[in-house]
C-alpha cells in the first residue's frame, strides 16, 4: 500500500475550492466520537450553511441503521456539511450527495458506481458510505451529510472487511491528495444542487450501479424479496419491480445485486 500523505492541508484545500458556500467555512480536528455530532453542535451555535465539519479520526462514527463505522485515523476523509437548504431543494439531497461524492472519485481514475441509496463502490466493493441526517428548528431545516471515504488506508487489513471494502490508493497503486479530493467534491455538490430536477436524476440514474438489473431488497421492517431495479424517482426513492410484476417505491431499505446463478 502507498504511504499516506502528511497530515490535512488546509490551504492546499481551500486552493482548490471553485464554491461559494460549501467548504468555504472548515472545523477541524484531530480525533472526534463523530463528526455528525460536532456538525450538529456547530450549527446549533450559528456555523453558517456550507460549514465542512473534517477530522482525522472518529472514535464512534456510526453508518446507516446505527451500523458502527470504521474510521482509523489519518488516512481518510470523515466529515460532515452543514447544509441550510430552502424546502424547494431539500428533496434534492439524497440525490446530489451520492453523485457529487461518486463524481468526485471517478475524477480520480475509478469506474466509481453508487449503490443504492448512497454508498459508493467500485466493482464489487465498497469504497464510500454516507448519512444525510436532518432537522427542523427555529433557524430552518438543516441537512447533515456525514461521509466516509477510505482514500490512502487499506481496509482489506480488517478481517470483516477483507472481501467487501477498498480504498482509492489500493484501487490505483499510489496515495491520493485528500486536499484535491474533499475540494473537489464540494464542487461538486454546490453544482449538483443548481442542476435543473430532470438533469440531476438522469446524472445520478447513469451512475447508478443497480439500475437494470435484479436486486435483493431488504427492508427494515418485513421479508427481503427479489425484483428488478426499475428507475430513480426525484427524490431519490428506488422503483422496483417484484417478481409478481407489481411496481413498488422504495424509500428505504438495504439493496443488494442478485447473485448470478
Amino acid at each position: 500500500m502507498p504511504t499516506p500523505p502528511f497530515a490535512f492541508d488546509a490551504a492546499r484545500f481551500q486552493a482548490e475550492l471553485a464554491t461559494s458556500a460549501i467548504g468555504r467555512f472548515l472545523t477541524y480536528r484531530d480525533s472526534v466520537e463523530s463528526t455528525m455530532v460536532l456538525a450538529r453542535r456547530e450549527a446549533d451555535e450559528g456555523a453558517p450553511h456550507g460549514t465542512l465539519v473534517l477530522a482525522e479520526e472518529q472514535t464512534a462514527g456510526r453508518g446507516r441503521r446505527g451500523r458502527g463505522f470504521h474510521s482509523p485515523a489519518g488516512e481518510n476523509l470523515y466529515f460532515t456539511l452543514i447544509l441550510r437548504v430552502e424546502p424547494p431543494n431539500q428533496g434534492r439531497l439524497p440525490v446530489a450527495v451520492p453523485l457529487a461524492v461518486c463524481r468526485g472519485l471517478r475524477a480520480e481514475g475509478v469506474d466509481a458506481r453508487i449503490k443504492w441509496p448512497n454508498d459508493i463502490w467500485v466493482g464489487k466493493r465498497k469504497l464510500s458510505g454516507m448519512l444525510i441526517d436532518a432537522e427542523s428548528g427555529a433557524d430552518g431545516f438543516v441537512a447533515f451529510p456525514g461521509i466516509g471515504i477510505n482514500v490512502n488506508g487499506d481496509p482489506t487489513l480488517i478481517s470483516e472487511l477483507r472481501e467487501t471494502a477498498t480504498s482509492l490508493g489500493r484501487e490505483l497503486g499510489h496515495a491520493v491528495l485528500r486536499e484535491a479530493l474533499l475540494a473537489r467534491i464540494c464542487n461538486e455538490l454546490e453544482a449538483a444542487m443548481a442542476m435543473p430536477g430532470d438533469v440531476l436524476v438522469a446524472a445520478y440514474r447513469e451512475a447508478s450501479m443497480v439500475l437494470g438489473c435484479d436486486v435483493i431488497v431488504s427492508p427494515a421492517v418485513g421479508e427481503a424479496y427479489e425484483a428488478w431495479a426499475k428507475d430513480i424517482a426525484g427524490d431519490g426513492s428506488l422503483i422496483v419491480v417484484r417478481r409478481d410484476g407489481v411496481s413498488e417505491t422504495v424509500t428505504a431499505a438495504d439493496v443488494s445485486l442478485r447473485p448470478i446463478p
